[in-house]
């Protein structure tokens, strides 16, 4: 059975505490008892929000630390430019991380979002798939990993087998392997102008933790394909 105090007996006994201290001497007792009675009041609230706040802030995993040396995440920006015409549909596959041999276990991955400006109108995105490679390359394939290619998801021989990012387990690799993680993500021209991505932001659990590594890629699209375009990587 829980025995909830009346809050008058809470205050009184404050009432007491503080009276010793030489506080609220000066006061009436019913004085005294009502404003102790809101400074405990009080004081519980701002204990329960200091309780609450972790908890609000752990429990849907928004609580992400930054990539170890799982990843390599040391790599300088790199990119590339493209001019195309409205309503074209293509893949992006150069999005690359590595993971290195100083991985202790598996990576889960969660989600690669691309990192789109804010001004540009050009493009939107349709969709974003995953590979680990040379794991899931097609059998004989002799290319590692592609820039661009036509439609999403892609349906030439060396850009098949990416599958949804969520979920995805990523091995780590032994001594001697290479082993790398390609995110490949679909664009749709939409209208005249230029749009460019900055980046991909990767979340992914490991040993238990939620992580969050930035892919240093760069795209800018421009429509028509008859316009010039402007390197992002490079401003």
């Amino acid at each position: 059975m829980l025995i909830r105090p009346k809050p008058e007996r809470l205050g009184i006994r404050l009432v007491n505490i503080l009276n010793k201290m030489s506080i609220l001497k000066n006061e009436p007792q019913s004085s005294r008892v009502r404003r102790t009675f809101w400074v405990v009041t009080t004081l519980l609230l701002l204990a329960m929000i200091g309780i609450l706040v972790p908890v609000l802030r752990s429990g849907d995993g928004s609580q992400t630390m930054s990539a170890g040396e799982e990843l390599r995440t040391d790599q300088a920006p790199y990119g590339w430019q493209t001019s195309k015409d409205v309503g074209t549909r293509f893949t992006d596959g150069l999005n690359l991380i590595t993971v290195t041999p100083q991985a202790r276990g598996p990576l889960r991955l969660i989600s690669a979002t691309p990192i789109m400006d804010d001004e540009g109108r050009a493009v939107r995105v349709i969709g974003v798939r995953a590979r680990v490679n040379p794991d899931m390359l097609p059998p004989g394939s002799d290319v590692g990993s592609f820039q661009e290619a036509p439609g999403f998801p892609p349906a030439l021989p060396y850009t098949v087998g990416a599958v949804p990012v969520e979920g995805l387990i990523v091995e780590a690799p032994q001594q001697g392997e290479d082993r790398w993680i390609e995110i490949q993500i679909g664009y749709e021209v939409v209208a005249p102008g230029r749009s460019a991505r900055r980046g991909v932001e990767l979340i992914y659990e490991y040993e238990g933790a939620r992580h969050k590594a930035l892919i240093p890629s760069y795209v800018a699209v421009c429509a028509p394909s008859t316009a010039t375009c402007e390197p992002e990587h490079d401003r």
